[in-house]
């Protein structure tokens, strides 16, 4: 037996709507789930009907995995719109809820049942009593001023048509329009509803779109493609009635399917369509009832859908789809970093792609956060990811997402890629210089088609996304070196901003220091003398070493900090040579190595010592036993420039990574035989 969850948050609700489903559909399970009492608690359903957007996030994460879920869509019973059309014709009526999204609501569904909006007004608990007009309809049991009374009142919730043949194609069911039950319901509530809703002010469209269920059409037609059921939206396209479309050819009644592709099989594809410079998504289907086809067309406002679904992402996503920073946190006074934040805040009225280029510890995602903060999109998802510090392996499906069962460990329902959960927003893509090649090849695509197509799956998903990339390589170079896509990085370099590194600003040092300072809550000061070294110090690793420095010297309980209290690598003098420069062991300035590239000729030694030659696992375990955690295409890369430069050799086969002459001289050990 089918099984049908009804979740809600309004117990009385919910079983109103129980006892329409059990009528039409009687031979189906259906139980009531109040969110209230039944957090945390699995629940087994086919499909679950919800009463409310702001429950979808509790039905995804406790409905059995697959379940269909349909929001509710709501209605007036015919008796009650007239009541209410007969009172507006005396003056204008005021609508009566107990909040104002509620209010506003029910006013936009009396517009779209036909009602004028100059006869309309709302009202709710906090505005004045001057607000009522002298006709009031109230929609809950909310206490009116002293004195004034309801004229009509509307009691319970009723689903509209489209809600209840939704429901019934989730659970497989396509004939539901000759359930006696489900016609007569048709008959009791409002299906006829105003094409055009051009008239609500912008508030009131945020109102509808944020918290209604969008639009969905719904017509049934014979295998002759004639059509017996329409609902109103469907034939709101039209700008006519449904019983004018019902007894029409489908392609008669709705010239612009013309080019759709009619399915058949329970599941049908979803195809796009514009009908007068709106797009639509559209399914059309036949299946087989009883020895004969019927046809089933379902159409929504793709975009109403689009903006539903990532208010759904920003509910459930986690706090990497949110910005932190703003302009004003970045601190400096340096004629070079003011300049850096003017180009970057005139970056951010673009939704163009943007590259940002600096040394490490810089602050390249602050200034991308900034970015997005100072940004049109800035109320939309900001989603970071570091191509470097994930697994390669696993790199492509966090990025475009995969569908279930797309590889072994993969969750049974799939995942959404970061590219949809940053939809409508801005991803940051930090380290681009690591990405592989393959994935560059599929990134591309994606910021040229704007549309991801899960690993595993073939249905193309369009995405709206602002990228802003990072990176402390060079890129150029790279290019060169064919570790890097030019075409990637042409389109990745429509905005170039460049950081400066603290060497090149120097009198942003003082000031930074001071600010970290005040965020640490340290309270010490620096004599003159610590000033001057702090100030002429380079600082190699940047704002982030600075940031280290700071927090040192807040854990020492000093009130004064004088020279001999810095750390030792500030307290020689500023001209001489960075003393993190590796030496070989006759002091000769060891060669300039890459980025970890000492870290990983000291694996490579320490695993030589045992005999055998080093892989990329061997290394990576080994460096990760220190916490230093590198992907595998960074050992790859890093060993492939040790190679040209002649301190490791890497062997075929089983052979492995051994050091040279040259690398035992760097590392003063000698490998085992």
């Amino acid at each position: 037996m089918k099984k049908i969850a009804i979740i809600s948050n309004i117990p009385l609700t919910a079983d109103n709507h129980k006892v329409v489903l059990e009528s039409i559909f009687p031979n189906t399970s259906i139980e009531v789930f109040p969110v209230s009492e039944t957090l945390g608690r699995r629940i087994n359903a086919d499909a679950a009907l919800v009463t409310a957007m702001d429950i979808v996030p509790y039905a995804q994460k406790y409905l059995t995995p697959g379940a269909a879920i349909v929001q509710c869509g709501y209605t007036l019973l015919k008796e009650q719109l007239e009541a209410i059309r007969r009172l507006s014709r005396g003056g204008p009526v005021t609508v009566v809820h107990e909040n104002r999204r509620a209010a506003m609501t029910r006013r936009i569904l009396l517009q779209r049942l036909g009602l004028s909006p100059d006869s309309l007004r709302v009202w709710y608990p906090g505005l004045g009593e001057e607000k009522l007009t002298d006709r009031i309809v109230l929609f809950s049991d909310v206490t009116l001023p002293q004195g004034r009374r309801a004229d009509y009142q509307v009691r319970g919730r009723m689903l509209n048509a489209s809600a209840i043949f939704e429901l019934a194609l989730c659970l497989g069911i396509h004939d539901i329009t000759s359930v006696p039950a489900f016609t007569s319901y048709c008959q009791r509530v409002c299906t006829q509803f105003s094409p055009s809703i051009d008239d609500l002010s912008v508030s009131e469209l945020d109102t509808m779109v944020g918290n209604e269920a969008p639009q969905r059409g719904l017509v049934a037609f014979t295998q002759a493609l004639t059509i017996f059921y329409c609902d109103a939206y469907a034939a709101s396209l039209m700008g006519r009635p449904s019983r004018e479309l019902i007894g029409r050819q489908l392609f008669e009644a709705f010239p612009f399917l013309r080019s759709c592709e009619i399915h058949r099989g329970d599941e049908a594809r979803e195809q796009l369509v514009v009908q007068e410079g709106k797009t639509y998504a559209v399914k059309l289907n036949q299946v087989v009832q009883t020895g004969q086809e019927t046809g089933y067309l379902q159409i929504s406002d793709y975009w109403a859908e689009e903006q539903r679904q990532g208010n759904l992402r920003r509910q459930v996503s986690d706090s990497r789809s949110k910005a932190k920073y703003t302009f004003r946190d970045i601190v400096g006074v340096s004629p070079k970093l003011n300049e850096c934040r003017k180009i970057a805040q005139r970056m951010a009225r673009s939704s163009s792609n943007v590259l940002i280029t600096g040394a490490t510890g810089v602050g390249k995602e602050l200034f991308a956060q900034s970015i997005h903060s100072a940004s049109p999109r800035s109320r939309q998802p900001f989603v970071a990811v570091n191509c470097g510090a994930i697994v390669e392996s696993l790199l492509e499906s966090e990025l475009f997402g995969y569908e279930k069962g797309a590889f072994t460990g993969a969750s049974k329902n799939g995942k959404q890629g970061l590219f949809e959960l940053a939809h409508k927003g801005t991803l940051f893509l930090d380290e681009i210089g690591e990405m592989p090649l393959h994935l560059q090849v599929r990134l591309l695509r994606v910021l040229q088609e704007k549309e991801v197509v899960r690993v595993g799956g073939d249905s193309v998903i369009p995405v709206d996304v602002r990228v802003i990339a990072a990176t402390n390589k060079d890129i150029p170079q790279m290019i060169r070196r064919r570790e890097f896509r030019s075409d990637l990085f042409y389109r990745l370099n429509v905005l170039p901003l460049y950081i400066p590194s603290l060497r090149d600003r120097q009198e942003d040092i003082l000031p930074l220091f001071d600010y970290i300072k005040q965020k640490l809550n340290a309270s010490f000061t620096l004599s003159e003398e610590a000033q001057e070294h702090v100030r002429s110090y380079p600082f190699p690793g940047n704002v982030r070493e600075l940031s280290n420095c700071v927090e040192y010297l807040s854990n020492l309980g000093l009130s004064v900090i004088r020279t001999s209290d810095l750390p030792p690598y500030l307290q020689g003098r500023a001209d001489e040579p960075d003393s993190s420069e590796p030496e070989s062991p006759q002091g000769r300035p060891a060669p300039d190595i890459p980025p970890q590239g000492a870290s990983v000729l000291e694996a490579v030694a320490a695993i030589n010592a045992a005999g055998i030659g080093a892989g990329r696992r061997s290394i990576r375990a080994y460096l990760a036993n220190r916490n230093l955690l590198l992907s595998e295409a960074q050992v790859r890369k890093v060993l492939l420039e040790l190679s040209q430069m002649g301190l490791v050799s890497v062997e075929r086969g089983r052979g492995g990574v051994r050091l040279t002459q040259q690398g035992i001289l760097l590392t003063g050990q000698r490998p085992g035989h």
